[in-house]
C-alpha cells in the first residue's frame, strides 16, 4: 500500500504504475525512507552528562581564561554558564562557544580581580540536567610582582 500512496502527484516515466521499472524505483525509495526513519529512531534519549568537565584555573590579571567541557545528551541540551550562581550573558568579556559535537567553552578575556569566582556550566534537556563547577583564581599584578622578586634572590 505504501507504493500506491507514493504514486500520487507523480508522473510515471512508463505507461503503467506497476511496471517493473516503477516498482523498483518505489521500492528503493521506500527502503531509503525506512532507513532514514530507523536511524532517527535509533538515537536514544539521554539526559545530559559531562564527558569532560571544566577544571580550576589560575591566571594572571589581564590575560584570558578558558573553561572547556564536553556535554553529551539527546535531545541536545541547552547550556547556561554561571559566575557565582549568577547567569552569564555573552559579551566582549564573556564569550560562549558550543559546537554540534557538544564541545562547550567559556572564554573570559582581559581577566581582572572581579573575575576571581566559582564558574558553573549547566546543561538541561527534557530528561534532566547536569552541572560542573570550577574556580578561577586571578593572580593580581601586586601578587605577581612580589613573587617575582622573591624568585630573583
Amino acid at each position: 500500500m505504501a507504493m500506491i500512496s507514493g504514486l500520487s502527484g507523480r508522473k510515471a516515466s512508463t505507461g503503467s504504475p506497476t511496471s517493473p521499472l516503477n516498482a523498483e524505483k518505489l521500492e528503493s525509495e521506500d527502503v531509503s525512507q525506512a532507513f532514514l526513519e530507523a536511524v532517527a529512531e535509533e538515537k536514544p534519549h539521554v539526559k545530559p552528562y559531562f564527558s569532560k568537565t571544566i577544571r580550576d584555573l589560575e591566571v594572571v590579571e589581564g590575560s584570558a581564561a578558558r573553561f572547556d567541557c564536553k556535554i553529551e545528551g539527546y535531545p541536545d541540551p541547552e547550556v547556561v554558564w554561571f559566575k557565582d550562581d549568577q547567569s552569564i550573558r555573552e559579551s566582549r568579556h564573556f564569550q560562549i562557544d558550543y559546537d554540534e559535537d557538544g564541545n562547550c567553552s567559556l572564554i573570559i578575556s582581559d581577566v581582572c580581580g572581579d573575575d576571581d569566582a566559582k564558574y558553573t556550566c549547566k546543561a538541561v534537556n527534557s530528561l534532566g540536567e547536569a552541572t560542573c563547577t570550577a574556580e578561577l583564581i586571578v593572580e593580581t599584578m601586586e601578587e605577581g610582582e612580589g613573587e617575582g622578586e622573591e624568585e630573583e634572590e
